[in-house]
């Protein structure tokens, strides 16, 4: 075997820690990038927040990735149901 070839444990660590790193040139793991998700509402929020964006590719890799968490976000907030005001807010 040589120093390129993996076995098959190493392959599925190597493959379960890239599924959960976002920013792949920093190394940023979605753990990291989850708080900075719900704190802020645009790509360049949390890039400044988590870090992300600015490694070699300057965002190009975790970019979209970011993005499509940013939508999950909001589609979430936009399909649940509105909050109702109290009794006693409207009555004044």
């Amino acid at each position: 075997m040589t120093n390129k070839e993996l076995t098959k444990e190493e392959k599925e660590e190597r493959i379960k820690r890239l599924a959960t790193v976002v920013c792949i040139c920093k190394g940023i793991p979605l753990g990291k990038v989850l708080p900075a998700i719900k704190a802020c509402d645009t790509v360049e929020d949390v890039n400044r927040m988590a870090g992300t964006g600015s490694g070699g590719c300057h965002g190009e890799r975790c970019g979209p990735r970011i993005r499509m968490l940013l939508k999950k976000k909001h589609d979430l907030q936009d399909s649940r149901p509105a909050t109702r005001d109290t009794a006693s807010d409207k009555e004044e």
